[in-house]
């Protein structure tokens, strides 16, 4: 199965035989792979990043499947596509020694949200968990039987409050999609359209580093942002 271009970062000044938890990104459409390189740079002194490059072309840029202008995406090809990336995703693992192959996320924006909760709901009995920026949840994943495989996993939802593309009602259906499957579900809505905005950046790399050893619980009442 043809694979994906990809850049890796691996932290720099690591030790013979030190692992990191890995986090792999996907681009939203009309990105590439410098898109999530660039959300997660601050994290990857502590983590192995994967930031994936979709190989449907439009123009200078690219997406991972085929854009609807009304409704669901083909749920056929959202299928094979998640089979791709988790596909690829278990190649990276195997050949980089790097990575700590109990710590795996997935975090995903705009198209790669709706990837990544895909992915979750089908492959991710074996990743740490996930992070869901302005996504949606098609209507055949809201169908499909719980994954119980997914109990405890760990799920980071964010969405503008005036995003025009996927309004914020979605973001409170893939909290209920994951939270019926026992996962542990963090939501935050920011007054913003559909794009990442620095709060949500700071609030994403808080956390992806909870998971690290030894960190400081933080006071989200500090934060004053609406949740």
């Amino acid at each position: 199965m043809r694979t994906y271009a990809y850049d890796i970062y691996e932290p720099i000044g690591r030790k013979e035989g030190e692992t990191f938890p890995v986090i792999f990104g996907i681009h939203g459409f009309g990105g590439d792979e410098l898109d999530m390189a660039g959300r997660l740079e601050l994290l990857m002194d502590r983590f192995v990043v994967v930031s994936l490059r979709g190989d449907v072309e439009y123009g200078p840029s690219f997406g991972f499947y085929h854009m609807v202008l009304e409704g669901d995406p083909n749920m056929h090809e959202i299928d094979f596509t998640s089979l791709r990336v988790a596909e690829f995703i278990d190649d990276i693992c195997k050949n980089y020694h790097s990575i700590d192959k109990n710590q795996i996320f997935v975090a995903g924006f705009d198209q790669g949200a709706i990837l990544t909760t895909a992915i979750m709901q089908s492959y991710g009995g074996q990743y740490k968990g996930a992070a869901l920026l302005s996504g949606r949840l098609p209507t055949f994943l809201e169908n499909r039987p719980a994954n119980l495989m997914l109990k405890n996993k760990q799920i980071f939802i964010g969405h503008g409050l005036e995003d025009a593309v996927f309004q914020v009602k979605e973001a409170d259906k893939i909290a209920a999609f994951f939270e019926k499957m026992g996962c542990n579900v963090e939501t935050h809505r920011y007054f913003i359209g559909h794009n990442i905005n620095e709060a949500e950046q700071d609030d994403l790399n808080d956390w992806f580093e909870s998971f690290l050893p030894n960190q400081p619980v933080k006071n989200k009442a500090e934060k004053q942002r609406p949740q």
